[in-house]
């Protein structure tokens, strides 16, 4: 999304130096402070009125990046990050407070559900002042209402007011209409994650076949799978500024060390604008999700680290990636014949994977006091997309019964993204092939 040396022609989008700034009541209220003001409030005779504490507000702050035509851009971010703004300032239908927008090409926006729907008209009625909006004429919309009606799949509400409908069922219509627009750059801010998961597929189906024609797409949206299976570019933007661009997963990356720090340092940080930069973003690369342990008087596992393909240390792997976790061992003790372990949960507490190097059977050397020893464990992410937990063993064998030695439980916290669509909570990465048979003769 750089300049480089790209055409003028080849950029679809650019924003430069863009500023948006809000004025907001604190809800306090002060009285003059200075000689003009005071002299205004004698003339008027208003000496003693006690006047509002309105403070500035800088929704966007000098934020610059470029598009080029055919790719496809994922915002991600906290809330009040900024995205929405952002969306409202490249669909025009908001300005910006400084800098520069230019926009090559015809673009359709769905941006807050049910915007540009009035609840006391029906459906019917709204595509027609929706698809105006839109810059649909009215002999295009007559030509395509089937089409949308087909589409939204509402059955009889077509024709009852849209105050009578679900939140599902506005998403259906406007992405309905939002489909025979055909335009050259569409936005949609956070408008998926609404609706059934039937009609979500036909909204990604459409999505894929749109990128396919080197259209560009703009997405924003909580859901970190979707940005990185629809997205060839990601932008995160934190309290206004962008704060990384690039890769999907790369800046998904960026974004979970945010999301690494607990309520109460989110807030802090965002009590101060100019906290929370990249440097201290970076701080936090490494925090670790809260845990259970058991044990560590005679040995401690520690330095526990999840590796990426690359052997760099990760928040998020894509799905099938090969990775490893490495941990430390320092023994208090003598520990004859260590057993160490690794386990992989879900997000509902079930479990998805284990090993150790007694099943493996690896060997491994008695632990002395003192002694340090590193241990990887090195494994493919065959896994669906979500959240799973990590946990970390050391036992051993005393006669028949098994000894904990140092246990941390959920010690790791890591995503899976998942781009080839396939669903579930395993990922057996399908071949599929299709071969036509012969055909009878008689």
């Amino acid at each position: 999304m750089s300049m480089n040396d790209t055409p003028e022609k080849d950029y679809c989008l650019k924003i430069k130096e863009v500023t948006k700034i809000f004025l907001k009541d604190s809800g306090t209220k002060k009285k003059p402070n200075n000689r003009i003001q005071k002299l205004f409030s004698v003339l008027w005779g208003n000496e003693n009125v006690e006047k509002k504490d309105i403070q500035i507000f800088h929704a966007l702050e000098d934020v610059s990046l470029s598009l080029k035509t055919g790719e496809s851009l994922g915002i991600i971010g906290l809330n009040g990050s900024g995205k929405s703004t952002l969306m409202q300032i490249i669909a025009g239908t908001l300005k910006p407070s400084s800098g520069k927008v230019s926009i090559r090409g015809k673009v359709a926006a769905l941006l807050e559900l049910g915007s540009g729907f009035n609840p006391d008209f029906t459906g019917k009625e709204n595509v027609f002042i929706n698809g105006k909006i839109l810059g649909l004429t009215e002999s295009e919309i007559r030509d395509k209402i089937e089409d949308i009606k087909n589409f939204a799949e509402i059955g009889d509400f077509f024709d009852q007011p849209v105050s009578t409908y679900s939140s599902g069922m506005v998403l259906r219509l406007a992405f309905a209409v939002l489909v025979q627009v055909n335009p050259e750059i569409l936005i949609i801010d956070e408008a998926l994650a609404v609706g059934d998961a039937r009609f979500q597929l036909k909204c990604f189906a459409f999505l894929e076949e749109f990128k396919n024609k080197a259209k560009t797409l703009i997405l924003v949206s909580h859901d970190l799978n979707s940005i990185a299976r629809l997205c060839s570019q990601s932008v995160l933007l934190h309290q206004g500024e962008i704060l990384a661009v690039g890769k999907p997963n790369d800046v998904i990356n960026e974004y979970s060390k945010i999301l690494s720090l607990d309520e109460k340092s989110i807030k802090a940080h965002n009590d101060n604008k100019n906290s929370l930069k990249r440097d201290q973003i970076l701080a936090v690369e490494t925090a670790k999700s809260k845990e259970f342990s058991y044990g560590g008087t005679k040995a401690v596992i520690n330095e526990i680290m999840l590796l990426n393909h690359e052997n760099n240390e990760t928040l998020i792997l894509q799905s099938g990636e090969e990775f490893s976790v490495s941990f430390q061992v320092e023994a208090k003790d003598r520990i004859t014949s260590p057993i160490y372990a690794m386990t992989i949960k879900d997000s509902r507490g079930q479990q998805v994977y284990g090993q150790n190097t007694h099943f493996s059977k690896v060997q491994v050397e008695s632990l002395n006091v003192g002694t340090r020893i590193q241990i990887k464990f090195q494994q493919y992410a065959n896994l669906g997309s979500g959240n799973y937990f990590i946990s970390i063993g050391l036992t051993r064998f005393e006669g028949d019964q098994l000894e904990i030695i140092h246990r941390r439980y959920d010690v790791l916290e890591v995503k899976i993204i998942n781009t080839d669509g396939s669903f579930g909570i395993a990922n057996c990465f399908s071949s599929i092939k299709c071969t036509e048979l012969a055909k009878n003769c008689f």
